[in-house]
């Protein structure tokens, strides 16, 4: 591929980017209140081409939310099973810590080829559906860049 087709893919009209702030509210209840990231689209289906966060960290030393080791979930479905939807995982490890430091910072994720239910929301999960436990008093919020394609699925 040239750099100039490249660029024109990347600007292709049908591949869009959107940005989703996820706030502090949101990832205290990620585990049992699903965010939705974009919505349903009657006839069509998403292909997530690819996704990155940005944590901003705001709360002070010793502050936590402790994910334990749930990952976080993009997907149509955020309960496990998550064997064969099309998702993108972002590990426990790079999730929000809403403390002092900047664990988390940028994170790239990898779309998991699978289905994708057709008329369906894209959301985002923890793949143990449970929210994290809370230390002091910590605060985050989490920037998502989601750069998808719509299908017509009729």
């Amino acid at each position: 591929f040239t750099v100039g087709s490249i660029a024109a893919f990347a600007s292709a009209p049908n591949i869009v980017t959107a940005t989703v702030l996820v706030t502090d509210a949101q990832l205290r209840t990620l585990g049992t209140a699903p965010v939705e990231i974009l919505p349903a689209v009657a006839g069509y289906t998403y292909q997530i081409l690819g996704l990155s966060t940005v944590t901003k960290n705001t709360g002070g030393a010793g502050d936590d939310y402790d994910w334990g080791t749930q990952s976080a979930v993009f997907s149509w479905r955020t309960t496990a099973p998550l064997t064969s939807e099309h998702r993108v995982e972002i590990p426990y490890t790079a999730l929000p810590d809403g403390g002092f430091s900047i664990i988390g910072g940028v994170q790239v994720g990898t779309p998991t080829a699978g289905n994708f239910r057709v008329n369906a929301a894209l959301k985002l999960g923890v793949t143990s559906s449970t929210n994290p436990i809370i230390t002091g008093t910590p605060s985050a919020t989490w920037k998502i860049n989601v750069t998808y394609r719509l299908i017509e699925t009729s």
